[in-house]
This record gives structure tokens, sequence and C-alpha cells, in this order.
């Protein structure tokens, strides 16, 4: 694939550049909301098809953008450009952020579902958590959502663990 070295694996980063790899457009987005989460900013999709992904920053007028394409022979993305200048002041930075998904919460807080103090994570602390990580406001039920997939990342799922059990009778 020539390159190979610049291929995103599963692990979320700081960094996007120019020339960087993505095994899909999911793992593309995933990572680019991770970005904005903790850049604090927001973006919107301005074009999205099977080869081309064309992401700008959430108000018109400002600088920061992204273009990804896949070749027709490739399974993977490249970035093929990327602008990422900031140049919106912070009050229009919003507090319930679009990036903000159950998905991208669940797995900033998977890694620390165990307490410092041995109980397991609850929603209001994840709520606490964004609130003082990122400055963001999220609801009860979008914690409670991102707590749900932060465990299926870490202890499976619920019917996974079921098919488990049919293992256990037979010693």
């Amino acid at each position: 694939m020539g390159g190979s070295r610049n291929l995103v694996e599963d692990e979320p980063t700081n960094m996007i550049y120019k020339g960087q790899f993505f095994h899909s457009k999911k793992d593309l987005k995933k990572l680019v909301g991770h970005f904005a989460l903790r850049h604090n900013f927001e973006w919107k999709v301005k074009m999205s098809n099977k080869t081309t992904l064309h992401l700008v920053y959430l108000m018109d007028n400002y600088t920061w953008k992204l273009r990804a394409v896949r070749r027709d022979e490739a399974t993977y993305f490249q970035v093929r450009s990327f602008v990422n200048e900031h140049t919106c002041p912070l009050k229009e930075i919003h507090r319930h952020h679009r990036q903000a998904s159950a998905t991208i919460i669940g797995e900033v807080v998977a890694p620390k579902l165990q307490q410092h103090d041995g109980r397991l994570m609850r929603p209001k602390d994840i709520i606490a958590d964004m609130k003082t990580m990122y400055g963001i406001q999220i609801m009860y039920s979008k914690a409670y959502q991102s707590l749900d997939y932060a465990l299926s990342l870490t202890y499976r799922t619920h019917e996974e663990t079921f098919q488990l059990l049919s293992s256990f009778g037979y010693v």
C-alpha cells in the first residue's frame, strides 16, 4: 500500500496530518471526533460518499477543513488536505458539543471505568468528567449510553457474555 507506517490503528491519537491512512471512513470520523473534542471545536460533513469525505468547521467562514479520499482499487481512506487553523473566537464554542457522541465519550471513559475507590463509574461521574475535562454538558441519557458502550468495550456485550455461559456447563 506504500506508506503503511501512516496507517492509523485502533487507538485514537491526537494527531491528524496530510497523507495519513485510515482503514475506513468510520475510523477517520472517529479520530476526527476525538480530535475535535480535545481541541474544543465542532465540525460538520460538507460532502460524503463512498470515495470522498469532506469535513468543515461548523460555522461558515472559518478555515478548518479536512478532505480524505479512497481510491477505487484501495480499501483505505487517505487524508489529502488538512487545514488545522482555528480562527473562531472562544465565545462561539458551544457547551453541547456535537461530536460528543455516546461512542466517543465511551471510548474516552473506558480506560477509567474502575474508580480509585474501587467502585464502578456512574453516569453522573461521566457528566462531571466531561464538564471538567472538556467544558461540555451532556445529558444523563447520553452519559448512560456512554457508560454502556464503555462497559461493552471492556467487558463484552450482554449477548457475548450469555453465549460464554454455555461453555461453563461442560467440564
